[in-house]
């Protein structure tokens, strides 16, 4: 597939995927994880739908934290953090290699860093 191809085919998925991020946005305005996730699945089950979920957490994760009056309850914010780690996690490929297994696993926790910056604190080791 040539460079070109490639970067239409990319569009044309996040295109495909727009209408599924807005109803998970809607959905998580009620926490309703499983389904959000589901309706971006639906549509786009490949790496680029799990990093547009973890996207979406990590998004979410920000507003919760910024949030004021009233402040976002602990349980919820770790909940954002949490399914953002995870879908960053899951989004990267299976190794084949030594080389692949360290960068993925530097890339896995430079993910896991920013959302600790994000949320002050890693929810698994306080």
């Amino acid at each position: 597939m040539s460079k070109d191809a490639y970067a239409q085919f990319l569009a044309a998925l996040a295109k495909t995927r727009e209408p599924a991020l807005a109803l998970a946005e809607q959905l998580l305005e009620q926490d309703r994880f499983d389904e959000a996730e589901r309706a971006i699945v639906a549509v786009d089950d490949s790496i680029y739908g799990g990093v547009a979920i973890a996207r979406l957490y990590r998004e979410w994760l920000t507003r919760l934290v910024a949030q004021q009056d009233p402040p976002c309850d602990r349980a919820r914010l770790e909940a954002y953090f949490e399914r953002a780690e995870h879908w960053a996690h899951w989004a990267y490929p299976e190794t084949h290699t030594a080389v692949e297994a360290e960068d993925y696993a530097r890339g896995r926790a430079d993910d896991t860093h920013r959302l600790v910056q994000i949320l002050g604190y890693h929810p698994k080791h306080p």
